[in-house]
């Protein structure tokens, strides 16, 4: 089972470590999604969990229009063109493409970018964490999560996955049962 746990406030992190902890002893994959990775400096994360930051993934995010015209095309255009003895000179390209044409231009449209900021958040949230680590369960850590939680629940049950305050007693999910329902537990 993929579980995340979302513990932006930091404030319960003893409990999201023994979580954590527990989830990886079943066999699983942890992620833990930290609002500032210095808070957790005291209470490291299992070795096999992963820890995400949710203001650098908010923080990176492009559109894919703009990330296929600034960035993918010209490097593969580079990649292509530049094969053989020029390797070097395409890979010094590539460098200063990054540097002095796709950073700038990003940076000149980050207002733009951040236009709306739920929408990116749900669309960094959809892309980045539920279908590239293909999540079971999403953990509410503590009471900042919460409003996070929120705004993205319609996105997280429509992905298939489950919202919790709690991995302890989630089993996996019942496919004959329904969508929904947690083997092991009784429905109320």
């Amino acid at each position: 089972m993929n579980v995340l746990f979302l513990a932006l406030g930091g404030s319960r992190r003893h409990v999201i470590v023994a979580e954590a902890e527990h989830v990886l002893a079943a066999g699983g994959a942890a992620t833990v999604l930290v609002g500032d990775p210095a808070r957790w400096r005291n209470d490291p994360l299992p070795e096999d969990a992963e820890m995400v930051e949710w203001r650098r993934l908010v923080r990176g995010h492009r559109p894919a229009v703009m990330r296929l015209l600034v960035d993918r095309v010209p490097l593969f255009l580079m990649r292509v063109c530049l094969r053989g003895p020029v390797e070097g000179v395409g890979a010094r390209m590539q460098s200063f493409h990054r540097r002095r044409v796709a950073r700038p231009i990003h940076h000149r449209l980050l207002g733009f970018y951040q236009r709306d900021p739920v929408r990116v958040r749900e669309r960094v949230a959809h892309r980045d964490l539920l279908v590239r680590r293909s999540i079971d369960l999403v953990v509410v850590g503590d009471a900042e999560s919460a409003v996070t939680a929120s705004e993205l629940r319609d996105l997280v049950v429509g992905s298939g996955a489950r919202l919790a305050y709690t991995a302890a007693h989630a089993g996996p999910v019942s496919t004959a049962a329904g969508a929904g329902t947690v083997v092991g537990r009784p429905e109320r």
